[in-house]
């Protein structure tokens, strides 16, 4: 039998979970292999980056699931449980469904919804669309578009298991990811003691400190909140950590929160800087994802491809 694409592992990945039980990633890989009566070589077909395909195929199934609240990661890392909406779904749909009944799910619906209003680049077309990108035609792009188009939904679905991940760990985990994040994009020098963050204890309003410098003259405040994506941050948070700054004499602040924004609190802190010589930016969960991908902060790079064109210069006589 052909290898399954990702949406007909769906409902294989649903039915082994049926029961409760906690099946690892793996279990249910095989289960789809089951089910497909896949053949030893079609197991063994890997992509250009050296992973399984069907590992690939069976982790967006399992990506999809997820983001409908269909499933939940188990308590060991790497598992999965099905949920009492994954029950009800599965009870209305026993004899199978497709990606339409998953994407017409409404937690589905509000999820891609959210990541769509933060994406004004993707607004006109759908987030999700896993096709290989040999099927994916159109008239109008070229295959470095649709190259393109891949590596932005691969860097979607990324930085959304990253929120996952980041949110499964504890807090602790979470200040040294700030911490290392905000090295990396410049403030201090880690191989310098003007580049270590330090605890600010005692101030409500600042969870660290980047120096800038050796004598501290130049600093950085920070504030750092793990807070679930359904929590907003108001106005309210972003004052006390402006009266902070202020009471600590700094200019520069940086809110990180893996939750988002109101907009009374970003105008607040725009109206801030404005109206004063502080220096305020907040970083919500889908800016701190990009910014984790764009500077290898808790990833790394799988696999590359070159595009080669032709080299006019060789060409061309002299």
């Amino acid at each position: 039998m052909t290898m399954p694409t990702w949406d007909q592992t769906l409902f294989p990945i649903m039915k082994e979970l049926a029961g409760g039980e906690v099946r690892t990633a793996k279990e249910l890989r095989e289960k789809v292999i089951d089910v497909f009566h896949m053949s030893v070589d079609e197991q063994g077909e890997t992509l250009k980056s050296g992973q399984l395909r069907i590992s690939n195929r069976v982790g967006w199934g399992l990506t999809h699931l997820h983001k409908a609240k269909l499933i939940e990661n188990a308590e060991k890392r790497g598992s999965y449980r099905i949920t009492e909406d994954g029950k009800a779904f599965l009870n209305t749909h026993c004899d199978g469904f497709a990606r339409e009944q998953l994407e017409a799910v409404p937690a589905f619906i509000a999820w891609k919804k959210g990541y769509q209003d933060k994406n004004d680049e993707v607004k006109s077309s759908p987030v999700f669309n896993h096709e290989d990108v040999s099927t994916a035609t159109s008239d109008d792009q070229t295959p470095e578009d649709l190259m393109e188009k891949a590596s932005e939904q691969l860097n979607e679905t990324l930085a959304s298991e990253l929120l996952d991940r980041i949110m499964a760990n504890d807090p602790y985990f979470f200040e040294r990811l700030v911490t290392k994040l905000v090295l990396g994009l410049g403030y201090g020098d880690l191989s310098q003691t003007s580049g270590e963050v330090t605890k600010k204890s005692g101030d409500g309003g600042i969870d660290g400190v980047v120096r800038l410098d050796r004598l501290g003259l130049d600093s950085v405040y920070i504030q750092a909140k793990r807070w679930n994506s359904d929590h907003v941050v108001g106005r309210p948070d972003i004052q006390g950590f402006v009266g902070a700054l202020v009471e600590n004499g700094a200019q520069r602040g940086v809110f990180i929160t893996t939750s988002r924004f109101s907009e009374e609190a970003r105008r607040y802190a725009e109206v801030s800087m404005r109206s004063s010589n502080l220096s305020v930016v907040l970083i919500d969960g889908m800016t701190l994802t990009k910014l984790m991908i764009e500077y290898n902060v808790g990833v790394s790079v799988k696999t590359s491809y070159e595009v080669k064109a032709v080299d006019n210069d060789f060409f061309d006589n002299e």
